[in-house]
């Protein structure tokens, strides 16, 4: 009875629904409004992933603003110069005896009764560059003892930048003068092509061509020719922030040359003023001049090769 009940219900409504007008009966709901397609342009399409564990390298400082501008090697220019208002003070020191003298019947007690050969005479090197304007240094630089004295004044000027074209290119030109008692004085003009580049931000070359009119070193006499060109070359490799190897060699190859090329490597120490470098070659003379001057590193040495002689560089820029 109860089923016969439920269907008898369920057959009633379902004839009321038939009968009831349209019109009372509730609207279907009305469809969504079609969304209009952006067009192409206002689309951002994400072309690449970006790596956010992604960190700066830690080598693009190294030779940026925070350490001083390498303007030379140790001894060697390179072709970039102060900026305008920049300055930098050098000391270079070279002893005058050798570290191990293989010649000597007592090598090892030499080479530590000398220190190395730094209780020997010295040959003493002061300079001082300043930024007339970008691109345009200026210097003053003395190198000599109590016997001799060479002085030079020089301009650079660099025409190229790496940034802009793959290599850095400088001109650098100015006058010597060498002094010594009881000898006539000899005064001359230089000039020097100058390329450096970059690598890596680790690795610094620079190369150049050097000219002098009146060159000078110990071996020289009065009957020798008076100028002399010489080809140069030097690295400096960045091992980390603050530490470099240093090397630089200058071959001359006409004119007025001695039997060796100018040789000096080193290891250099840099902080954001100054760099401090432990210097190792033949570049000092027990004679009358030093290869520190643009008269003289480019006339080759008499020095052998077993021969080495210890000192060091200081730089103080700003």
């Amino acid at each position: 009875m109860t089923n016969i009940a439920l269907l008898a219900i369920f057959f009633t409504l379902a004839a009321e629904t038939a009968d009831e007008p349209a019109a009372s009966r509730p609207a279907p709901p009305a469809p969504l409004p079609a969304v209009a397609k952006p067009p192409e342009s206002d689309i951002e399409v994400l072309n690449e992933v970006v790596d956010l564990q992604e960190t700066e390298d830690p080598t693009a400082a190294w030779y940026g603003a925070s350490f001083p501008t390498p303007v030379r090697i140790l001894a060697l220019p390179t072709a970039r110069t102060h900026h305008a208002g920049g300055w930098e003070l050098v000391i270079d020191h070279r002893s005058t005896s050798p570290i191990y003298d293989s010649s000597s019947s007592h090598s090892a007690a030499d080479m530590g009764n000398s220190f190395l050969g730094l209780d020997s005479a010295v040959r003493v090197g002061l300079g001082f560059r300043y930024g007339v304007i970008d691109d345009l240094d200026i210097g003053l630089y003395r190198a000599g003892s109590s016997r001799t004295d060479t002085y030079e004044l020089d301009a650079r000027y660099q025409v190229l930048h790496q940034a802009s074209t793959a290599v850095d290119l400088a001109v650098r030109g100015g006058v010597t003068w060498f002094s010594q008692p009881n000898a006539k004085d000899a005064a001359g003009f230089y000039g020097q092509l100058l390329a450096t580049r970059l690598f890596f931000n680790r690795l610094l070359v620079t190369a150049g061509a050097f000219y002098h009119s009146s060159s000078t070193n110990d071996a020289k006499y009065n009957q020798d020719k008076a100028w002399s060109v010489a080809l140069g070359a030097g690295a400096e490799v960045r091992i980390a922030a603050p530490l470099a190897i240093d090397a630089e060699l200058v071959s001359c190859t006409a004119g007025y040359c001695s039997k060796n090329p100018t040789f000096s490597g080193g290891l250099k120490y840099i902080t954001s003023r100054h760099t401090f470098a432990v210097v190792c070659g033949n570049t000092a003379y027990q004679g009358n001049s030093t290869n520190l001057t643009a008269d003289s590193y480019i006339t080759n040495t008499d020095n052998p090769w077993s021969k080495l002689t210890i000192g060091f560089n200081i730089t103080r820029s700003h």
